[in-house]
């Protein structure tokens, strides 16, 4: 997974805010979705009937969403994010990590299992950097 020694990786601590082992049955599938915004965050909660309670700060986090795993760690170095964790078969996470280590505009978001096969991936473009 990683290409580089692991000195050269900033790691980015996820915060949980959300997780929910039995939301749904599982459909086998995992997706990922990363927020850079309030809005577009509450417009997908709300197509996927998820209710979350805490704010969030989007000017120092960015706020994760997987669904069928759960994301315990990530790392992050120049273009790409490295996301790991644990499958959660039916269930949702809703993590925030910190925004102000990214130096790059353009981020990919990686999620591995533990065999290191990629499940899911996300790009994003950050403002005002």
């Amino acid at each position: 997974i990683f290409k580089y020694p692991a000195v050269e990786y900033i790691p980015l601590y996820p915060l949980t805010l959300a997780l929910e082992p039995n939301w749904k049955p599982s459909d086998g599938r995992v997706n990922l979705y990363v927020f850079t915004n309030k809005d577009d965050l509450e417009q997908e909660l709300i197509r996927l009937g998820i209710v979350l309670t805490t704010s969030v700060d989007f000017s120092h986090k960015l706020v994760l969403l997987t669904i069928g795993y759960q994301v315990t760690s990530a790392y992050y170095r120049g273009y790409t994010t490295i996301l790991q964790g644990e499958e959660l078969p039916g269930g949702y996470h809703v993590a925030a990590i910190p925004r102000g280590y990214f130096y790059k505009n353009r981020i990919h978001f990686a999620l591995y299992d533990k065999n290191a096969r990629k499940l899911a991936w996300a790009n994003i473009t950050l403002t005002g950097k």
